[in-house]
């Protein structure tokens, strides 16, 4: 028996080696398909341990507890002391902006903390000193921050918590609450905290904590985004919830104590002041009456001074007028003379330029003429030598042309006689190779078949031994069963004595022991009877195999015979196709001689006309550049001859107007002197009344100083006065207001939050199940088609091998030793492909998804966790070996059932019938053979047509989904915000706005010509309510309902119909009623404030972001039995203005009405870049797929070529060159790939509906449509695909050995 096993081992390693292709294709198709699922699935918790592995390093917060009037250091130690609590730490905080004007940014401002939250340091380090500040990466290389450069922060009006407002920048980095872009809201700037900023404690002027972050014992032993976490957060914000009735008591005890010793303090200092403010006023008032009087006395004096200098200014003003005016005639002579002078000046400076001008265009013109008449004559020389050439060239072309065309037709007769003759060695040559190879393979054949023979011969002369023992065997069988009766008979009878009582218990025992002993040797009389059976079976068939083997054998020899004598024939054609060729080659070397003269000849022609080329066209532009020339000559002689004579008269104008100029500038000298002389007496004059002017101005001015001193002392009393009573009431208001907001505090509340709090915390987790939603449905797709590759695949070996399977069971091997090599092929296989699958899938895969998502979480990319899911591993690998081994059990079974006889002869082929396309005669006449023949054989085979379509479609279809996925998932932020919401920002009200506050807010908006249209919305978040889950949405009531239809559009996703806001009922969104299983006409269950409220369904409407119920005013009121409340705003800006609807915001939120405001471009750019991560987990499906496309289309392609073996080597023994075969098989394919691509782009689309609706969240509805662009990449990738595997099949084919079509069926 170990002889067997041996040779079954050695030949089963020689099938693997000579079938490597078919191994490696299992081997690939079990390692795509278990490194596509294990590392798919593996891709969630991967992404969630290395968020968590990133918290846990950081030290990221647990809970954050914030209290309405702050909190101490006392609730810390208090929640340190808490049950759950690793560690609790206080920190200030608060929103600033920074940047110019034009620029504002609003910063969030937080105090460092030691235990949580710890900073990732990237550029320079923490703030070590006051003045010292760590900013946001993302900020800083927004605004082009860096280290040691200076922030400038500027609180609102209403607080001052901040020591300083001016920072250096110490360090840039991260921090562990903004793991992604988004930095959350704010009630200042526009609306949205740009990036934040770290500062030590001691910067901040604040008496109690803004928050204070906790720290759960025992976080570190689970994972985040856990059921586990959840729970144990859950417990903890259950023990802090526990103290903080006690501690908010507390707090509210402290606070109204200091209020009222502060109250009492502010009383005890107004009435101190009260007492020094009349003393300090009646000390004023006699002050101010004693500098009344003395100011009376002076204003006297002064007027008389007055009177007397008017009188001396009016003497000296007469002659002063007198004076002007002869002055101005002087005045007005000499500009009249500097004007002639200046315009005779430029006449003369333009007369000199025109001169110099002219005679340069006289020596220009000159030079012109003479180069000019050189051209002409060189341009005639040079035409009459080019004309000369081109006669030359064109006479030695003609004669060129005659040599060519007699050495082509020589040529064309030597090409169609070597074709033949190559066509022919060719032939004989493959026909030798393959008779050799058939003559080989007969030779080693026929010894196996001898010792075959012999074997049998030597079971046939041990068949009359096996007789006799088996009849022996009979007949002892026989001997034991008679034994057993009668030891039963006595055993039974034995049994009635001891029940009567004539025979005691004991003497039962020895006749049940003789019964038992029979029974033994029965059994193994039994066993030794099958096992003479089974020996004399084997045998006896063996015996009746021998008559085949010998038949095989003479078969056998006569193959040889015949191949023999093909060869001989094959050796004298070769011998007359070589003596052609030597004739053929002969004529050649004659041709090539004559041809090299004629390529001389063209040589030397080319070479004259590239020399005549350059002259040619030398010419052409010589004739041109002369023509222009002489036409510029002419004009520039016109231009010179007329400025000459222009020249000449403009200089005889000139020296007219000099002898003018002279004359007229004799008589202005003399007026002027005497003008001055009178200036002389009339200086002195104004002298003396300047001197007196200057002292009755300063007495004036002692007067009025006094006077406004006096005045403004007044003033500044009755000021005094008013601001002293002023200040004395305001802070008896101020003291009686404190005692009413006194009354008012309310004993505060703590908020806790937890992580999901933090901006884009939650999203990444969703981020994580959209992966685990993926890897739960595209891999199962994956493994049926390669489960159906596997079948098919092993089915064929095995079917293949039929002969061989024979044969073995006639030497006697077992069904089981028979199948082992084909069970251990597909084993081998499996198990390679699948660790290779794990180790590369379970690490690539997830790191390509989370670096992926790194772009958008840039912080958790520096701690990725990558571990192997030894469960999915697991899953997946008996998953291959299932589907691989079970259809090799399958295959196996059928054929082991068959007898050895039938094994060893070939499969009878399928009957020929007529196919659907022949029933079509208009059709089916015009096809040729090969068209007939093709299509008989897809349709005669439907195994084979069915297995390659499904093949075909299925990894088209899983192309498809990828491609779908981008396309549903790319273009929902566009519908959702530029088809179906129109606004660009909604106004989020402060509930504790005044009536006049909201309408300063409405007056700003309607006079703001940027916003084209606002509208009030009722904006009331509800709880959407059902037997099995429970979703949060958005009750939408607009005030304006025109306004509603320009902001809001309803409409049927799937025929485009738009609706109107229904009178009756509302419309919701489609995702909600799919998640809530709700139609048109049913009722939904709304909770609010913990009470239940229906509203019938008139609409549903296309949503793919968020839960939305839209609602007239007169249903809201009707639903929730009160008038809605238009608090909220949202508001569209005009197109021009699109790009400044944050500046337009940053003014909103400075009205008091305003709380913030949210935009529609910020939420879709957040909802961009979290679904844009997508798009490399898409990639990966889309390679993913490719691959087993090509490996799907190369393995159910190279079945076919070996399945038909025989009758393409039928074919080319008929004549058909390789290229005809292969178009014979091709066009199989060919057809059988498009058939596979129409099939496939049905069957992505319901996959493609499938996996959306699977892999959606609730909050979020992708799109359901395929661009029809991914189609046609889809197809032409797989028809790539098919084009490259043709290839190969071709040169497969062209392998395929003729002598196989004269083997026997046999």
């Amino acid at each position: 028996m170990k002889p067997v096993k041996k040779a079954l081992h050695k030949d089963f390693w020689m099938e693997i080696k000579k079938n490597k292709a078919r191994f490696i294709s299992i081997f690939c198709i079990v390692a795509l398909g278990v490194a596509f699922f294990s590392g798919i699935q593996a891709s969630s918790p991967d992404m969630r341990m290395s968020g968590d592995a990133y918290y846990t390093q950081t030290k990221l917060m647990d809970l954050k507890v914030m209290g309405t009037l702050g909190l101490t250091d006392s609730d810390v130690e208090a929640l340190r002391n808490t049950e759950g609590v690793e560690t609790a730490e206080g920190s200030y905080s608060t929103d600033v902006l920074c940047g110019d004007e034009e620029s504002r940014k609003v910063l969030h401002i937080e105090s460092v903390t030691e235990e949580t939250n710890q900073l990732t340091v990237l550029e320079g380090k923490l703030p070590e000193k006051s003045g010292e500040c760590f900013l946001d990466v993302n900020f800083a290389d927004g605004q082009g921050y860096q280290l040691g450069d200076t922030l400038t922060l500027e609180e609102p009006e209403d607080q001052d918590y901040l020591k300083t407002k001016t920072y250096t920048v110490a360090g840039i980095g991260r921090c562990p609450m903004y793991i992604s872009f988004n930095r959350g809201n704010s009630t200042l700037g526009s609306g949205e905290v740009n990036g934040f900023a770290y500062i030590l404690p001691e910067d901040f002027d604040q008496e109690v904590y803004t928050q204070i972050y906790i720290r759960a014992h025992g976080v570190e032993r689970t994972t985040s985004y856990t059921d586990a976490y959840d729970s144990l957060i859950s417990r903890l914000e259950e023990n802090v919830d526990g103290i903080q009735e006690e501690r908010c008591r507390i707090r509210y005890d402290e606070v109204m104590a200091e209020a009222e010793e502060e109250i009492a303090d502010a009383e005890k200092e107004l009435e101190d002041g009260r007492k020094e403010a009349d003393k300090e006023l009646a000390d004023a008032r006699k002050e101010l009456e004693d500098g009344e009087k003395e100011l009376a006395d002076g204003r006297q004096e002064y007027e008389d001074g007055k009177r007397e200098l008017e009188n001396a200014k009016q003497e000296l003003k007469d002659g002063k007028a007198q004076l002007a005016d002869a002055r101005q005639t002087i005045a007005d002579g000499w500009s009249q003379i500097e004007s002639s002078r200046a315009q005779v000046n430029d006449g003369w400076a333009q007369l000199q330029s025109g001169e110099s001008t002219l005679a340069a265009g006289w020596d220009e013109y000159y030079s012109g003429r003479e180069q000019f008449e050189a051209g002409k004559a060189t341009l005639e020389q040079s035409r009459k030598e080019l004309e000369a050439g081109e006669a030359q060239i064109q006479a030695a072309k003609e004669e060129l042309e005659a040599g060519r065309a007699q050495i082509e037709a020589g040529k064309a007769e030597l090409d169609a006689k070597q074709q033949e003759i190559d066509a022919g060695i060719a032939q004989v040559q493959v026909g030798q190779q393959e008779i050799d190879a058939q003559v080989a393979q007969l030779q080693e054949q026929i010894p196996q078949i001898e010792a075959a023979i012999g074997q049998a011969a030597e079971a046939e002369a041990q068949l009359p031994q096996l007789e006799a023992s088996l009849a022996a065997a009979q007949a002892a069988v026989s001997e034991k069963e008679t034994a057993v009766a009668e030891a039963q008979t006595a055993y039974d009878t034995a049994a009635a004595q001891v029940e009567a009582g004539e025979l005691a218990e004991e003497e039962l025992a020895s006749y049940e022991e003789a019964l038992k002993a029979a029974n033994s040797e029965l059994a193994a009389a039994s066993d030794a009877l099958a096992q003479a059976q089974g020996a004399y079976d084997a045998v006896a068939a063996a015996v009746a195999q021998k008559a085949e083997l010998e038949n095989s054998l003479a078969a056998a020899q006569n193959g040889i015979a015949q191949a023999e004598a093909a060869r001989a024939e094959l050796d004298n054609t070769l011998a007359q196709l070589n003596v052609g060729q030597a004739e053929l080659d002969a004529g050649r070397q004659t041709l090539e001689q004559e041809e090299a003269k004629l390529v001389s000849a063209q040589e030397e022609i080319a070479a004259q006309e590239a020399k005549l080329a350059p002259a040619r066209e030398q010419l052409k532009a010589g004739e041109q550049e002369l023509a222009a020339s002489e036409a510029q000559l002419n004009a520039g002689l016109a231009e010179l001859q007329a400025g000459q004579a222009e020249i000449d008269a403009n200089r005889q104008r000139l020296n007219a107007a000099e002898a003018e100029i002279a004359a007229g500038e004799q008589e202005l000298i003399s007026g002027q002197a005497e003008i001055d002389a009178s200036e002389q007496q009339i200086a002195d004059g104004e002298a003396e009344i300047a001197e007196n002017e200057q002292k009755l101005a300063d007495a004036e001015k002692e007067l009025e100083d006094g006077e406004k001193e006096l005045e403004d002392g007044w003033e500044e009393y009755r000021e005094g006065e008013k601001e002293a009573r002023e200040e004395i009431a305001d802070g008896e208001k101020e003291i009686a207001d404190a005692r009413e907001d006194l009354k008012e505090i309310e004993v505060p509340e703590w908020i806790i939050t937890d992580r999901t709090d933090l901006p884009e915390y939650s999203d990444y987790g969703d981020n994580a199940d959209r992966i685990k939603s993926i890897g739960d449905v595209f891999p199962v797709i994956f493994f049926l088609v390669a489960a159906l590759i596997s079948l098919t695949t092993m089915t064929r070996m095995v079917e293949e091998q039929r002969t061989q399977i024979g044969t073995l069971k006639a030497l006697g091997y077992g069904k089981y030793d028979i199948a082992s090599k084909y069970l251990n092929y597909a084993f081998l296989a499996t198990v390679s492909g699948s660790i290779t699958g794990i180790l590369t899938g379970q690490k690539l895969l997830p790191y390509i998804i989370i670096k992926a998502y790194g772009m958008m979480y840039h912080n958790v990319q520096d701690t990725i966790m990558i571990h192997y899911e030894w469960k999915y591993a697991l899953i997946a690998s008996v998953a291959a070996v299932v589907c691989t081994v079970g259809a090799t059990v399958f295959s196996c079974y059928r054929a082991l059932a068959e007898t050895p006889a039938s094994l060893m002869r070939p499969p009878a082929p399928k009957e020929g019938k007529r196919v659907l396309v022949e029933r079509i005669t208009i059709l089916w006449k015009h096809l040729s053979f090969t068209w007939k023949s093709s299509l008989r054989n897809l349709f005669r085979y439907k195994k084979r047509l069915f297995m390659t379509i499904f093949g075909i479609a299925g990894s088209m279809g899983l192309m498809l989904v990828g491609f779908g996925l981008r396309d549903s998932i790319s273009g929902i932020v566009e519908k959702q915000y530029s088809q179906l919401q129109h606004y660009d920002a909604m106004i989020i009200a402060d509930e504790d706005a005044s009536d006049a506050e909201r309408e300063e807010l409405e007056e700003f908006l309607a006079a703001d010509a940027r916003i084209v249209r606002f509208t009030g919305v009722q904006f009331t978040k509800v709880t959407v309510a059902s037997e099995d889950s429970n979703i949060s949405a958005y009750v939408y009531a607009p005030e304006n309902m025109d306004s509603f239809r320009e902001d809001v559009t309803l409409r049927n996703r799937v025929t485009g119909e738009i609706y109107q806001m229904p009178e009756e009922g509302a419309a919701i969104s489609e995702k909600t009623a799919d998640l809530m299983d709700l139609e048109i006409g049913d009722d939904i269950v709304l909770e609010k404030d913990n009470e239940e409220y229906s509203v019938k369904i008139s609409v549903i409407t296309e949503n793919y972001m968020g839960h939305y119920i839209y609602m007239t005013p007169a249903v809201y009121e009707e639903t929730f039995g009160e008038k809605p409340v238009y608090e909220d705003i949202v508001f569209t800006v005009k197109d021009e203005y699109k790009d400044q609807a944050e500046d337009i915001g940053g003014q909103i939120v400075e009205y008091p009405a305003a709380l913030s405001i949210s935009y529609t471009t910020s939420t879709a750019d957040q909802v961009e870049r979290m679904l844009g991560t997508l798009d490399v987990v898409i990639i990966v499906l889309i390679v993913s797929a490719g691959m087993l496309a090509f490996v799907v289309l190369y393995n159910l392609n190279n079945i076919n070529i070996t399945e038909r073996q025989r009758e393409l080597a039928t074919l080319k023994v008929l004549g058909f060159y390789d290229l005809e075969v292969s178009e014979y098989v091709l066009r199989e394919n060919v057809l059988l790939t498009i058939g596979g691509i129409l099939f496939g782009c049905g069957f992505g689309v319901l996959l493609h509906r499938f996996v959306i609706v699977t892999v959606e969240v609730d909050a979020v509805m992708f799109g359901r449509e395929i661009h029809p662009v991914s189609f046609l990449y889809c197809a032409l990738i797989t028809g790539a695909f098919a084009a490259v595997v043709n290839i190969f099949m071709h040169l497969k084919m062209k392998k395929i050995d003729m002598v196989e079509s004269l083997k026997s069926v046999e």
